[in-house]
């Protein structure tokens, strides 16, 4: 008997289960499994023995299930969809996984897109389709497999994984900044067309109070819902963005923007990586990895102990 409980129960008894409970009804399970009510039925019989437990009780018209089953149908129900889903990856009709991502627009313009190539190279048994999103995703990832968000790490029910440890910088273009000489005093910003991003909990009226500066009245001369919008801006010299080191690499790089202002204000939010609560597939394996590997050649990168 020990050496039987070391093994798993029938495959057809775990499957006829699984319907029987995620449906409550073993009509419908027969119908979902393509064979008859009673073979549904026996087959639960069979668990419950195997099990040695009672996983419904049987009402007229509704199974019930047991405290056993309520705990069992979520186990089962993630193996099996990790089975279907790891098989179509390896065995599905052009033998490769399809990837869905939801990130930002700045991120998949100026981070991901860039880098993709590599991706590739590494993995091309692996399709991606990237999905842009102005705003992260609240309670769940919906639609996709994976989503690199900004924000502050509060998603509930999720796995989350911090990417990047970010800075505000005030920038411009060196054309802007022959045009509107900068001092180190901030108050002289004021005198300038300011630029931002919507809906970022560090702003304008943050970063002059961190300087000592309270009670300024400031409206931005353009407010975008992007950072990639508001980067333009700048770029074509349009006035002086305040907005996240990360995103400002390859444009600081290049030197169509310069740092303005020496005083910086470190961010509270950042980048994440925000998986479903369950097991990684091994497409999202492969992808966390890499992306892990190329965030960590970034200066903004979060540095492991």
């Amino acid at each position: 008997m020990s050496n039987r409980r070391k093994s798993l129960p029938p495959l057809n008894a775990l499957k006829a289960f699984e319907a029987s409970a995620r449906l409550r009804s073993l009509t419908r399970a027969a119908e979902e499994l393509h064979v008859t009510q009673g073979a549904v039925s026996q087959q639960v019989k069979l668990l419950e023995e195997y099990l040695d437990t009672q996983l419904f009780h049987r009402k007229p018209r509704k199974l019930e299930l047991t405290d056993a089953a309520r705990a069992y149908l979520p186990v089962l129900t993630d193996a099996f969809n990790s089975l279907l889903t790891s098989t179509n990856e390896l065995f599905g009709t052009d033998h490769r996984a399809l990837l869905t991502i939801k990130c930002g627009t700045s991120f998949i313009h100026r981070w991901l897109t860039p880098r993709l190539k590599d991706f590739y190279d590494k993995n091309p048994g692996i399709r991606i389709r990237l999905m842009s999103a102005v705003w992260p995703s609240q309670d769940e990832v919906e639609e996709a497999d994976l989503e690199i968000s900004n924000g502050f790490g509060d998603w509930g029910g999720m796995k989350v994984e911090r990417l990047t440890q970010e800075k505000w910088l005030v920038v411009a273009s060196p054309e802007f900044l022959d045009a509107h000489p900068v001092s180190d005093d901030p108050l002289q910003l004021l005198q300038y067309p300011l630029l931002s991003t919507i809906g970022d909990r560090e702003n304008w009226p943050i970063w002059f109070r961190k300087q000592g500066i309270m009670d300024i009245n400031i409206e931005p001369m353009l407010e975008s819902d992007t950072s990639t919008m508001a980067i333009e801006a700048a770029c074509n010299h349009v006035g002086l963005l305040l907005t996240r080191s990360f995103h400002l690499e390859p444009v600081l790089a290049s030197g169509k923007l310069v740092q303005a202002h020496p005083f910086t204000l470190e961010s509270s939010g950042s980048h994440y990586l925000v998986l479903p609560n369950r097991q990684m597939t091994p497409k999202v394996i492969a992808f966390r990895d890499w992306l892990l590997e190329q965030i960590a050649e970034s200066p903004q990168a979060v540095k492991s102990s």
